[in-house]
C-alpha cells in the first residue's frame, strides 16, 4: 500500500495534511501544512516548531492549549455521567427483574 493510499496508516507528525487545501482555516508558515481550525494550527506551530514560534504564535499556543483542556474536561465530564446513567439504568432493570420474579 503506497503512503498516500486511502487507509494508510500515517505517523505522527508526518507531513499528513489535516484538511483540503481549500479547506484550510490556518496554513503553518514554516511546514505549509494546511489546518481545519486556528486552534489546531496554533497547537500544531507550538508543539512542532516551539523553537522557531515568535511571542504571540507562543501566546496563541498557550490559549489555544487551554481551551482544549477545557474541552476535555467537559468531556470527561459528559462520559462519566453517561456511564452513570448507564449504571442507574442496569441497576434498576436488575431490581425489576429480581422484585418481579423473572430471575
Amino acid at each position: 500500500m503506497s503512503d498516500d493510499a486511502p487507509g494508510s496508516i500515517q505517523a505522527p507528525g508526518s507531513d499528513l495534511a489535516t484538511c483540503g487545501d481549500d479547506d484550510a482555516a490556518a496554513t503553518c508558515r514554516y511546514c505549509g501544512r494546511p489546518f481545519a481550525t486556528p486552534d489546531a494550527h496554533d497547537l500544531h506551530v507550538g508543539d512542532v516548531h516551539a523553537d522557531a514560534c515568535t511571542t504571540a504564535e507562543r501566546e496563541a499556543y498557550e490559549r489555544a492549549l487551554e481551551a482544549e483542556e477545557d474541552e476535555l474536561f467537559y468531556f470527561h465530564l459528559r462520559v462519566v455521567a453517561a456511564l452513570a446513567g448507564l449504571y442507574t439504568v442496569v441497576v434498576l432493570a436488575y431490581m425489576i427483574a429480581l422484585g418481579s420474579g423473572i430471575l
